[in-house]
């Protein structure tokens, strides 16, 4: 195997000649950029140089295999006198966090998140598209829904187990499948699967994990169960190998994300790329090697020529196991789901794809007021911006059956395992707190009436609220005072009345 130095390897960084070093071997990555799940341009961030850590952060080592052919080990690196003592990785160092004794509600882990990881890895789970406008509506949408709890009534416990796709828990909340846990700790991925084995919830295995399948699977309690999630990629043999492999290992069930159609705009992520660029390379010339080195949010094409019969009977052919389709963000899709018996997972993929889409609790409703004959059907699955237990509650009770949570367990994993633990703790308290608090025991005693009021001024967004409203039908019982024609549709304008009471 042939030696090369690092100023050899150095010359191959455009994106029609990209080499990087990974544990001491030179690769020829330029055929795979195209292919990177990530996409090109955390690869070409590193090109000519040493990518270990970046690489390590979240991937095995075993995959380089799975992925590049023999030829492209294209030999070993060794140390050039003159580049002795040289950083070869954008990897910043740790810096403190607070104590795990004083984080009290999930927002303390963002901020501890904030303050410990090095800026790009932080960038990259905080990111969301563009302005960040859906990203963050996610999170105040949930705010401007108010409660109308019953008093006098006797709760002695309060019940929070549920549920979900055929699969007993014991709280309505699980972890969402997302990418980048090895970002805040090097056994996130485990950590998470194992917090969840610990309290009983559901984990919901991300597909760009960087820990294997089979590894997810051996780490799982005797008495758990994981699901998981996958893209329909270009090549669908790949993407079927995955599915068959996950039903002989025992995973429960699976989502179909659909919202991933073209990687959106990232640009928090974006810009720390750029900041990583060396302060001394002349970009300025309008050629093809310096836009190989523009920040790109390219991924692999998923498969673009599904539509809702091809999809389904595509995985039916390898699975009788539930199906949820992930990226619904209109009440349309939601009856389309329910048509071809799969179940809608309301997301908007943490508002890091479309900016300006909709919240999953602004598709919650609508579901209810123009088909919320799914509810009786289908198990519809909720995700974005929740960080309260309140949150958690005011999605059950507008019908939603199970409620997901990516970052905030994300950002957990930066105290490891008894983060995660301690994240999962917090919420079912908050939910138990809420419910008492409500007048009801159980989950399925919620219902609409307990969730009332779309309140006129959404937190950071009150300038655009309206206070010209008409009522319009919303569902039996309930309806919803909209803007009247012409003057507006500015999120947070929405008034529910219910005049609906329990039982």
């Amino acid at each position: 195997m042939m030696k090369l130095n690092r100023s050899e390897v150095a010359k191959h960084t455009t994106i029609n000649n990209c080499w990087v070093i990974i544990n001491e071997n030179v690769y020829d990555v330029t055929e795979f950029l195209k292919k990177h799940p990530g996409g090109a341009k955390i690869i070409l961030a590193h090109a000519g140089r040493d990518a270990t850590k970046a690489f390590e952060s979240f991937h095995q080592a075993e995959i380089i295999d799975q992925n590049l052919g023999p030829d492209k080990n294209l030999g070993t690196v060794t140390q050039d006198v003159s580049s002795t003592g040289e950083a070869d990785s954008v990897i910043e160092s740790p810096r403190s966090k607070p104590k795990l004794s004083s984080i009290i509600s999930l927002s303390d882990f963002e901020h501890a998140a904030s303050k410990s990881l090095p800026g790009s890895s932080f960038a990259f789970l905080k990111s969301g598209a563009e302005d960040e406008y859906a990203s963050n509506w996610n999170r105040d949408s949930w705010k401007t829904l108010r409660f109308r709890p019953r008093v006098l009534r006797p709760i002695e416990s309060v019940d929070i187990s549920s549920t979900l796709l055929g699969t007993k828990l014991s709280a309505p909340f699980f972890i969402c499948p997302a990418g980048g846990a090895k970002l805040a700790n090097t056994k996130g991925d485990l950590c998470l699967v194992k917090a969840a084995a610990r309290h009983g919830i559901l984990h919901w295995v991300c597909n760009n994990s960087a820990i294997s399948q089979q590894d997810m699977a051996n780490a799982r309690a005797p008495d758990q169960t994981l699901y998981w999630q996958i893209y329909a990629m270009t090549d669908l043999e790949v993407t079927e190998k995955q599915i068959k492999e996950a039903v002989r290992l025992g995973y429960k069930g699976f989502a179909l994300t659909v919202d991933a159609i073209r990687a959106g705009k990232r640009e928090r992520d974006l810009r720390m790329a750029t900041v990583d660029t060396e302060e001394d390379e002349d970009d300025d010339l309008e050629v093809e090697e310096n836009f190989s080195k523009e920040p790109s949010v390219q991924r692999p094409p998923v498969w673009s020529s599904f539509d809702w019969k091809s999809s389904i009977e595509w995985l039916r052919k390898m699975t009788s196991l539930p199906i949820a389709i992930k990226g619904i963000q209109c009440w349309e899709d939601a009856l389309l789901c329910m048509e071809y018996g799969v179940h809608p997972w309301l997301s908007n993929h943490g508002g890091r794809q479309l900016d300006s889409a909709p919240s999953a609790m602004d598709t919650l409703l609508s579901i209810r007021k123009n088909c919320p004959e799914v509810f009786d059907r289908c198990e519809v699955i909720v995700d974005g911006g929740v960080t309260r237990g309140s949150d958690v509650v005011k999605a059950l009770a507008l019908g939603a059956k199970g409620v997901g949570l990516g970052r905030p367990f994300l950002y957990s994993l930066v105290f490891g395992e008894a983060g995660a633990s301690k994240a999962i703790r917090i919420l079912k308290h908050e939910i138990e707190t809420t419910m008492a608090l409500l007048g009801v025991t159980s989950l399925d005693q919620l219902n609409p009436s307990y969730s009332i009021t779309f309140s006129k001024k959404a937190p950071r967004l009150s300038s655009h609220a309206s206070p010209n409203l008409q009522p319009v039908k919303f569902a039996p019982n309930l309806t919803i005072h909209a803007p009247l024609p012409g003057q507006g549709h500015g999120p947070g304008i929405l008034i529910i009345r219910s005049i609906l009471s329990p039982n």
